[in-house]
């Protein structure tokens, strides 16, 4: 009989030792969750509700009396960049075009594509295409831009009763949906009144989705998902004047601002995308609370920090900066939430170049800004959407991506695993290891942890252990024509990926790889050039050159720029 550690025992059972494997990582995963939140999966498993709490339940009915139209950000709702993704006249067509895919629908039966992604499909049922809708009506009076509203959400409704279930009733979309529901009546509500039963049936169905997700809320996930939940119960309560309920998820809400916000105003997911979004919610709900007289300093509190981070990382870029899950065509535009920020709140953004507790450290000089990143992975409860992008970079000239990330993509793809990876970063590898373990979709079991250690007007130094212990340090200078990046292991074997952005070629020439527009990079050794995919947007794959160089010990690279 072979022994268990003997080689012999694992040919022969050779299905054991990946089901072992898997065991551990998911065992190294759940040691970091909160005990609320394993609890709150079982109960979900077992099909018992997860509500505000004991004592809290929404209206059953509605008055008309009691309805309150909330105060919107119109700034947010019909920011042209945002109107832009979901051309009014394509909807009118009857076709939907997501994440760079289109699809011809049909409102009063088709709401989901077996052949489509997940995210793909939640996209259907969030409704964010009401708005180009409403704005096309109202900028040029033509009724069928509303009709085709009242056809796409009678068709919702009719199609996907509650017993039916399906990804529509998942809390998420359930929670942006009825975000945008209400905003569709309040900027509609006069057009209603003129088709009582229509109207009727939205509030019915509004209703319903209400209550729905106070019974189903994203306790066990926790993040930007719970956040969503309790952003949407704080809005449907003060639209159907739920004391109660709006007393409970206020306070809730809160609670999460204070764990989700971080003392230097970034959301603790570390996604710059994910942050724009809570700082999208926390206006939202903070303008509909002044507008119902219950103004609420707290919570009003920290938007100047989240507005400083979204202004520091993003100001004067051409996109997103591309850190962990993330991409250009998922949330408000900055100057969109700059301007919801000065006209509601009186608000105008500081630049920083230093957000310590969420490790985003900025560089400029003259037309040259350099983004890094020298932070954990994320929060340990929730890291589903941080990549192995500790000690990379983002590298732009007036506003252009030069050095970039290679972003997102999809959820529900076979490339997923690759985005995630270290070498889809500009950072750099130790002894062949990943940085944290990535797996499945949203999984992240050991885990990296860095610091910086030094952090001045031209210079950047930060550490990084990875998911085995090595330690790797990184320095970056930013110079008036140099961009220099130095790194060091003691008795490490370091690979170090650079990615540059598609509009610039790579060739080699004399020593040096001289881009097409003449700068030029300096390496210890030679590289090797290879096409990755890049995605600066969900959905949309294109290919950039990826610079790989390897050493020992020491590893150094400068750009030469112009």
């Amino acid at each position: 009989m072979p022994r268990r550690g003997s080689r012999i025992f694992w040919r022969r059972n050779s299905g054991v030792k990946p089901m072992l494997e898997k065991l551990l990582r998911t065992v190294r995963t759940v040691r970091y969750m909160r005990p609320g939140q394993i609890i709150w999966r079982l109960r979900k498993m077992a099909g018992r509700p997860c509500s505000l709490g004991k004592g809290y339940r929404t209206a059953e009915t509605w008055k008309t009396e009691k309805i309150r139209l909330p105060e919107i950000p119109e700034e947010l709702d019909f920011d042209p960049v945002f109107l832009e993704r979901y051309p009014a006249e394509e909807f009118c067509r009857d076709r939907v075009t997501f994440l760079h895919v289109s699809e011809d629908v049909s409102w009063e039966k088709t709401w989901e594509f077996p052949t489509q992604t997940a995210l793909w499909n939640y996209n259907l049922h969030y409704f964010d295409y009401l708005f180009p809708l409403i704005y096309a009506w109202r900028q040029t009076g033509k009724n069928h831009y509303f009709d085709k509203t009242r056809q796409m959400i009678a068709g919702w409704i009719r199609a996907n009763p509650r017993e039916k279930g399906g990804c529509g009733w998942d809390p998420y979309p359930t929670a942006l949906r009825l975000t945008n529901w209400l905003g569709y009546y309040t900027y509609c509500h006069t057009a209603l009144q003129k088709d009582e039963p229509f109207r009727r049936l939205l509030l019915d169905s509004l209703l319903e989705q209400y209550r729905h997700l106070s019974v189903h809320l994203e306790k066990d996930l926790l993040g930007n998902h719970y956040f969503e939940d309790l952003k949407t119960l704080v809005l449907c309560a003060l639209f159907f004047s739920d004391a109660p309920v709006l007393e409970r998820a206020l306070v809730l809400l809160k609670e999460q601002c204070r764990q989700q916000i971080l003392p230097d105003g970034m959301h603790y997911e570390l996604s710059p995308m994910y942050h724009n979004i809570v700082l999208e919610d926390v206006m939202r709900v903070a303008l509909a609370l002044r507008g119902a007289g219950q103004q609420d300093s707290e919570l009003e509190a920290v938007l100047p920090s989240m507005l400083d981070a979204a202004y520091s990382l993003e100001e004067g870029l051409d996109r997103l900066p591309l850190f962990n899950d993330g991409g250009n065509n998922a949330c408000k535009s900055l100057s969109a939430l700059l301007a919801a920020a000065e006209n509601h709140f009186g608000l105008q953004p500081r630049y920083r170049a230093a957000f310590p507790d969420s490790g985003y450290y900025v560089l400029k000089n003259g037309d040259v800004k350099v983004i890094i990143d020298a932070g954990r992975a994320g929060p340990d409860e929730i890291p589903g959407h941080a990549h192995c992008d500790a000690l990379s970079f983002e590298c732009f000239v007036k506003g252009k991506p030069v050095w970039v990330n290679c972003g997102t993509y999809a959820y529900q793809d076979e490339l997923r695993p690759f985005f995630r990876s270290t070498l889809a970063h500009n950072t750099v590898k130790v002894e062949g290891t990943e940085q944290s373990e990535c797996w499945g979709a949203f999984r992240l079991a050991r885990r990296q942890q860095s610091r910086c250690l030094e952090a001045t007007r031209e210079k950047v130094v930060a550490e990084m252990t990875d998911q085995k212990g090595h330690t790797v340090r990184r320095t970056i200078m930013l110079t008036e024509k140099t961009l220099t990046v130095e790194d060091q292991a003691q008795g490490c074997l370091l690979e170090a990926a650079l990615h540059a952005a598609p509009d610039f070629s790579v060739r080699e020439e004399a020593g040096r790889l001289v881009l097409s527009d003449g700068s030029a990079v300096e390496l210890p050794a030679p590289a090797v050039i290879t096409a990755v995919p890049y995605a600066p947007e969900y959905g949309q794959k294109q290919e950039c050159s990826q610079i790989l160089y390897t050493g020992r010990e020491r590893l150094g690279i400068r750009w030469n720029y112009q």
